[in-house]
């Protein structure tokens, strides 16, 4: 029998996840032979919550999908969406449905999206939401009322060692260590020696650091540039590398990316995305030989 994720945290082992980005639809025709795939190979597929603000099916959709599939689900969570009394509805539902794992975020903003005149909430902040998460786990809600039936939660952050300035996002991060949590998931990463001070801090306080590695693709080039994908921070130098290449080398240079981490030991596990080319994952997987 598989180990869940929780498990796999506390084998040691080098862990492997990846991200799914739910339809714009019902239709998971096309997702659910990848989810199938991917199962077999990584420790848990991690489902985005409306990422770039771009309306999606509920995570918790697909994470039931993923369930049903034999494999393990992290459900993204933003704060963006939901005011505090949405976020725990919707947490207590996912423990429901067997979903374990859930990875706390901000949310992108509203203006990156495709419903623009959308009202961002953000009632809850990050930190809070993983106060909140806690709370549950212990048996009371925000308001200090008991909960019939306790949640158990493997509970996730997010830090981003790319961004710049670099010290705010480390405050950031030892606060969210401070609440307590199971792991950590970097946004992608590129410049290997700014994940240093996230593992070096991560391992002080036995937290899990999962780095991100993403699928790069030419034709998105003047997005990345533009600031499209917001907490994406690419070197210059890659961008003119990745300029008309085919997606065979954009997986090479993931694949490298990974290798890299692993040989110097920056990391606990990657987490790969590639939005909109999900099939293209195994093979990322597969050139890492991991």
């Amino acid at each position: 029998m598989r180990k869940s994720f929780k498990e796999a945290l506390a084998s040691g082992k080098f862990l492997v996840t990846a991200q799914i980005v739910p339809p714009k639809g019902m239709d998971i025709g096309t997702l659910t032979p990848i989810v199938k795939d991917l199962n077999d190979v990584v420790d848990a597929l991690g489902i985005a919550d409306n990422p770039r603000a771009v309306m999606s099916m509920s995570p918790w959709g697909i994470c039931r999908l993923v369930l049903e599939n034999g494999g393990d689900a992290i459900m993204h969570v933003s704060c963006r969406d939901r005011n505090r009394i949405a976020l725990q509805s919707d947490l207590l539902g996912a423990a429901s449905l067997g979903i374990r794992n859930v990875l706390c975020i901000s949310g992108d903003h509203i203006r990156f999206g495709d419903h623009i005149d959308a009202m961002p909430v953000h009632d809850l902040d990050s930190v809070q939401l993983l106060e909140t998460v806690r709370s549950l786990t212990q048996g009371r809600d925000m308001a200090g009322q008991k909960l019939v039936g306790i949640p158990e939660f493997c509970v996730g952050a997010v830090a981003n060692p790319e961004a710049d300035p670099l010290p705010p996002q480390l405050l950031k991060f030892q606060k969210k260590m401070q609440v307590g949590i199971d792991f950590v998931q970097t946004h992608p990463v590129f410049n290997l020696d700014n994940l240093v001070p996230f593992v070096d801090q991560a391992r002080e306080k036995g937290v899990k650091l999962i780095a991100g590695v993403r699928l790069l693709m030419a034709e998105e080039v003047s997005s990345y540039k533009d600031g499209s994908y917001p907490g994406l921070f690419i070197p210059e130098d890659l961008l003119a590398e990745i300029q008309g290449i085919k997606v065979e080398k954009s997986v090479e240079i993931a694949a490298q990316l990974i290798k890299a981490m692993r040989e110097k030991k920056l990391c606990d596990g990657i987490h790969i995305s590639a939005p909109g080319h999900e099939g293209k994952i195994m093979n990322i997987i597969k050139a890492a030989g991991i």
